[in-house]
């Protein structure tokens, strides 16, 4: 079914998103600070899969008669680094491994890894032993078989970037 929002509709429905952010994620102040300075809702949820998603509240006169979850439609994974990834993928770290398998059943899944490039990965800028050419190799692998969207971003725009991928979901699956 298809709403159609008048621009007012739209905008009230968009003050409704709450950000949720993993309450096992430990070093993300700079991202809850971003949201709280742009006014952006966020809690903190325990999310079986990733570390943000979103939600919307409940607004029955835009149809949302409840708290709607958007957990099982977008799941967006954050790293603080390349050597954080090297470790997760090298090591083969099983809580990491079953979170990709769950990926694969949620449509909309994004990795978000802080301040590094692909270039850390290919010129072995990180803190590891794995070798550059398995780690590139099986992180082109694991991007195809969990359907990932890969992004490196600054540190600085990493808040924004979380709100703009919840932002575009909820466009893309509510407004299609």
């Amino acid at each position: 079914m298809k709403q159609y929002y008048t621009e007012k509709q739209l905008k009230e429905l968009v003050s409704h998103i709450v950000i949720l952010h993993d309450t096992a994620e430990k070093i993300n102040q700079h991202i809850l600070d971003y949201f709280d300075k742009k006014g952006i809702k966020h809690k903190g949820k325990s999310l079986k899969t990733g570390d943000y998603s979103f939600m919307i509240e409940a607004c029955p006169e835009l149809g949302f008669a409840r708290d709607t979850y958007f957990t099982d439609e977008l799941c967006i994974e954050r790293k603080n680094s390349v050597s954080e990834l090297a470790g997760n993928i090298k090591e083969k770290d099983e809580r990491f491994l079953k979170e990709l398998n769950r990926m694969i059943n949620i449509e909309h899944c994004y990795l978000l890894i802080e301040n590094d490039s692909i270039d850390d990965i290919i010129e072995h800028n990180y803190e590891s032993q794995y070798n550059e050419l398995a780690f590139f190799r099986q992180f082109i692998g694991m991007q195809k078989r969990s359907n990932l969207y890969t992004y490196f971003i600054s540190r600085s725009h990493m808040g924004f970037m979380i709100y703009e991928i919840c932002y575009s979901c909820l466009m893309n699956k509510i407004l299609k």
